[in-house]
């Protein structure tokens, strides 16, 4: 949830209004990210390229104290955004899976499996595909 906060602070820093957030009920229902997607090239590749090559270089060089600083700058919560995260958790949905068929030949014939986009077709996914290859663990 962090790196997700710095990515969107890291938005928000690029000049010309990149990415704002508006709201006008008091309760920020409503409350709506703006993107300007003809700035994206000129605006949002810079701010993301700037901000990741920060922390390159903090990690490159081992500076642990200034890592954790600039990380701890784009990830704090300052009153104007912490009024939103009531309606942000409220409107909080699960991750997406992503499910990966599995293929195989039999001869000449190619056959695709296709699995339920939930945890069991997720973990039988991944069964299969080890059965397939012929590492699956015997119980």
């Amino acid at each position: 949830m962090r790196a997700r906060y710095s990515i969107l602070q890291c938005f928000l820093s690029a000049p010309d209004n990149f990415v704002s957030l508006d709201s006008t009920t008091e309760d920020h229902s409503d409350l709506t990210i703006h993107l300007d997607r003809s700035k994206i090239r000129s605006h949002g590749f810079k701010a993301v390229e700037k901000y990741l090559q920060e922390l390159h270089i903090y990690k490159a060089s081992a500076d642990v104290n200034g890592g954790v600083a600039l990380y701890d700058k784009m990830t704090s919560v300052n009153d104007t955004m912490a009024k939103f995260r009531d309606v942000v958790m409220s409107k909080k949905q699960p991750r997406k899976q992503f499910v990966q068929a599995n293929t195989t030949l039999n001869g000449d014939e190619v056959t695709i499996k296709e699995y339920e986009a939930t945890q069991q077709g997720l973990i039988q996914s991944w069964l299969d595909r080890e059965d397939i290859v012929g590492a699956a663990p015997q119980y």
